[in-house]
């Protein structure tokens, strides 16, 4: 069992879970996902990495309700538990130092995989800069994320 650290709503549709995953947190990396099951009965979810937090043992998920797991999986709060949590799994990204800029682009679900890739540029000294879309204004999500480490954000 895995416990939901924290829960935030992002929008109407989408919303953010950080859960208590040791070895996830401790063996992922930029481009990778796992797969979640709400309980016993429910059907297995993939889902990107959208963050990850060695230090706290939590990965940070980002989930888009669209049928009845990720509904399910809507309604934990803060202090419940999820049954499975597995992964790392995927390929990390190759990603590179370089002395370009780089430019990432997403919209509304996709800032997601792109947050922990740009992320680990920045770490690794490249300059990145973000343009983020969406249906409207509050399906933009992670803007204050990325400016965290983002030299130019473009809504």
């Amino acid at each position: 069992m895995y416990k939901v650290v924290s829960k935030k709503i992002l929008n109407p549709a989408l919303g953010l879970m950080e859960i208590h995953a040791p070895f996830v947190a401790r063996k992922c990396e930029a481009g990778q996902f796992i797969i979640l099951r709400v309980d016993e009965d429910g059907e297995r979810i993939p889902l990107t990495i959208a963050d990850f937090d060695r230090d706290k043992e939590t990965v940070t998920i980002i989930y888009q309700k669209v049928g009845y797991s990720s509904n399910l999986l809507a309604t934990k709060e803060e202090g419940d538990y999820i049954e499975d949590f597995v992964g790392p799994l995927g390929v990390p990204s190759p990603l590179k130092y370089t002395d370009k800029k780089i430019i990432g682009v997403a919209g509304g679900l996709g800032a997601a995989p792109i947050y922990p890739q740009l992320k680990k540029l920045a770490e690794m000294g490249v300059k990145v800069d973000v343009i983020l879309g969406g249906r409207s204004k509050e399906f933009v999500i992670l803007e204050e994320q990325f400016r965290e480490f983002c030299d130019n954000i473009y809504v």
